[in-house]
């Protein structure tokens, strides 16, 4: 298969009525324009969101006036540069199949077929239990298969519940509820994994595949590797990229960053976001390890946008010079977030994975059932459910020398009757899901604490007392009241009171935790006490983390990978400003020379790649870190030591 780095994911969702389709349509330019651009592998249009295929199809419906065979051509004329190719096809949208044929879509509780916005595209779904679709799609999926493909890309696989005769009948032979909103989705999940296998069986194993919308981590044995698609102008934000990423990654060999070309969001046209905002997402990638694919969308009277792959083209050809160092890197990771989500991880891991990132940790987000052993640190973030299975592999790996942080009522056994294993030597006393709490910190040799009453801003969750002799790092402060309402007044105003005896974080020998649900609350409210808190947590948890800083802003980004001979460092400092109602990039972050990396560990030579620049390092007084003077960073630096 044709290596997928340096990727296009290209829409071409063509409303019916468009007069001169393909006017200037030709394949050979569109693969030149492609070569041009330095593109490896793309994600190439054969069945559109609105049904029409774009080759000539005996099972579906070709778009009205096409003329020949446009997939065909496309992927003959992209594997005479050696660019790959993939065959997007839409299977949970098919609105032309689905207009003629209302039985085979899906059906909501109510009875709707039409649901949502119907100026866009996702109002009507189509049922993959009924069998008259079903034979359809999977008689499409057979066509394209038949072309020389590298990989196949199916879209839009949502897992809404449906409510039509065959899915309802379905439920009732398999002893299921037939109504229970619950038992509905996860009937949908069974279908829709019914579905990702017959498709997997078609395309065969010796290609690419996605399945989109099925969950990662859930379907990582259909999965080839990772698509995170994250337009952070267009609805995902830039926070969720960097936790999806570093958590696919632990499961699955490739990820790539699904990142686009819009202003806004698909389907934008018109809009083509800075130089500087698109580079931004390339430098995510190199810092999380990944590869990067922008996503475009095709006029359908023309070719692709010149003035658009001339951007990306300058792009490529440079993160193309850093191939060398950075292709077969592996990042490096002392801490591992858990979570036991199939795919999509919730606003916890935002935070979470913001504020370790400001902190400039190695960390990974890995599902509890992966191995712990090389993790020096574990975190239990906010809600994570402790099982006895998950119990056995902590207790297992605290006694070979691990380290633990929990936060919230991560870390209390199923039935939050108390902490889950002895070696969280606190006196657990009860949950409290109080919304008004406080907390006071201990330690204030931070400038940027004062001795204060500082808020939760979220759910307190346990109330536990530290034993005597063990650390505490705050302590937890009540509110005069909840917020209520008694008749008369709101009880909107509800200053700290008093301090309540409980700590508020604490540290017992390998475990710590911290009361509330922090990650969530971090992202919530960006408040920096809750960063110096869980920076305190680590400083006696992990004494000696991989990379230590000086002088670089929390905005920056400084990350750790190793090839086969060096050790890599990321450093990023670009990042979005809010405007408006939009988080934009317009020119990148400048950062002067002189701030420090300490490293861990042992090194002799430094250097910038790919120009070869010497970096000024030294070791340490102990011995045990290397100190790497960085050099004047405008946007992103590679710095590589040996």
């Amino acid at each position: 298969m044709r290596p997928i780095k340096r990727a296009i994911h290209l829409d071409f969702h063509t409303m019916p009525g468009i007069y001169d389709f393909n006017r200037e349509w030709d394949a050979a330019v569109f693969a030149q324009t492609l070569a041009d651009a330095k593109v490896c592998y793309i994600n190439a249009f054969a069945k559109c969101n609105l049904g029409f295929a774009y080759y000539p199809t005996s099972v579906g419906v070709p778009y009205p006036g096409m003329k020949g065979d446009m997939f065909g051509d496309l992927l003959r004329e992209c594997h005479k540069r050696n660019i790959g190719v993939s065959a997007y096809m839409n299977v949970g949208l098919d609105h032309e199949r689905g207009s003629r044929f209302m039985d085979q879509t899906k059906l909501s509780r109510d009875g709707e077929v039409i649901t949502g916005d119907r100026t866009s595209y996702g109002f009507r779904q189509m049922c993959y239990k009924n069998p008259d679709y079903r034979a359809y799609l999977l008689g499409m999926v057979q066509e394209i298969a038949r072309y020389d493909i590298d990989g196949f890309f199916a879209d839009c696989m949502f897992n809404s519940p449906c409510y039509c005769t065959h899915c309802l009948a379905d439920r009732k032979a398999r002893g299921m509820d037939l109504y229970d909103p619950d038992t509905a989705v996860e009937h949908a999940k069974l279908v829709w994994l019914e579905f990702s296998e017959a498709c997997k069986e078609i395309i065969g194993p010796d290609r690419y595949l996605i399945l989109n919308n099925l969950p990662y981590y859930r379907g990582r044995n259909l999965h080839t590797h990772a698509e995170v698609e994250c337009l952070p102008g267009g609805g995902w934000s830039y926070d969720y990229f960097w936790p999806h990423a570093v958590y696919n990654r632990t499961f699955l060999k490739k990820v790539v960053y699904m990142t686009g070309r819009f202003q806004a969001s698909w389907g934008d046209f018109g809009g083509f976001k800075s130089k500087a905002s698109l580079e931004n997402d390339y430098y995510d990638a190199l810092c999380t390890g990944t590869e990067v694919m922008v996503g475009d969308h095709m006029h359908p009277a023309r070719n692709l946008e010149p003035a658009v792959y001339r951007t990306i083209g300058q792009m490529n050809a440079w993160i193309e010079r850093l191939e060398p160092w950075t292709e077969h890197s592996v990042p490096v990771a002392e801490i591992a977030a858990l979570t036991d989500t199939e795919g999509w991880l919730s606003t916890t891991y935002y935070g979470l994975a913001r504020l370790l990132c400001e902190l400039k940790q190695c960390f990974e987000i890995i599902h509890v059932d992966a191995d712990f052993s090389r993790y020096k640190l574990l975190i239990l973030p906010d809600t994570l459910t402790s099982t006895p299975e998950l119990a056995e592999k902590l207790d297992h790996y605290l006694k070979e020398g691990g380290r633990i942080l929990s936060t919230g009522t991560a870390g209390l056994a199923p039935d939050k009757s108390g902490f889950i294993l002895p070696q969280w030597a606190f006196d657990f006393e009860a949950t409290d899901n109080s919304h008004t709490g406080y907390y006071h910190l201990n330690k204030l040799d931070d400038p940027k604490i004062y001795d204060m009453d500082y808020s939760m801003y979220g759910e307190q969750g346990v109330l536990f007392r530290a034993r005597s002799g063990e650390s505490i790092l705050a302590e937890s402060v009540k509110a005069y009241s909840e917020r209520y309402w008694d008749g008369f007044h709101g009880y909107f105003y509800t200053p700290p009171e008093k301090k309540t005896g409980y700590a508020a974080a604490a540290i017992s020998g390998p475990v710590g935790h911290i009361a509330f649900d922090i990650f969530k609350a971090y992202f919530v409210s960006a408040s920096y006490p809750h960063k110096a808190l869980v920076r305190q947590c680590l400083a006696q948890l992990l004494p000696d983390p991989f990379l230590k800083t000086e002088g670089i802003p929390s905005t920056a980004r400084v990350t750790a990978a190793r090839n086969d001979s060096d050790l890599l460092i990321h450093v990023k400092v670009t990042h979005p400003e809010v405007r408006g109602k939009t988080d934009a990039i317009e020119e990148h972050g400048y950062m002067k020379a002189g701030a420090v990396v300490c490293v861990r560990g042992a090194y002799r030579h430094g250097y910038t790649a790919p120009d070869r620049q010497p970096v000024e390092i030294r070791p340490e007084p102990d011995g045990r870190y290397t100190r790497v003077i960085l050099p004047a960073v405008e946007g992103y630096r590679l710095i590589v030591l040996n």
